[in-house]
């Protein structure tokens, strides 16, 4: 059996899809704004600045290159994960820009 055989399960496609783009963000953070705290001073000053949303949809766009990756090598059930887990970032991005940013 294969590497990415043993990865095509559901489970880990969905792990996958939520853990990347929080370490998308982390990069954001370091390469551009490692002068704050992380995360309590960042997220507040990404919140006041009404960039949070923004900042989720560029770091969830890593996925796409995760969805692709799984798609060419057939990796259904993985994709399926991925998939799941975007739906979970655009429910967080309306939660951020309804509660936290003032509306749409």
């Amino acid at each position: 059996m294969s590497w990415y055989e043993r990865l095509d399960s559901f489970w880990k496609g969905l792990a996958i899809g939520i853990f990347f783009p929080m370490l998308c963000f982390f990069c954001y953070w370091l390469f551009l704004h490692s002068y704050m705290s992380f995360p309590g001073r960042f997220i507040k000053y990404l919140i006041f600045g009404q960039m949070l949303s923004s900042v989720i949809k560029v770091c969830a766009l890593g996925n796409l290159l995760i969805f692709y990756f799984f798609l060419n090598k057939h990796m259904n059930k993985a994709t399926k994960g991925v998939i799941l887990s975007v739906l979970l970032y655009v429910g967080l991005v309306f939660y951020v820009m309804y509660f936290h940013e003032g509306g749409i």
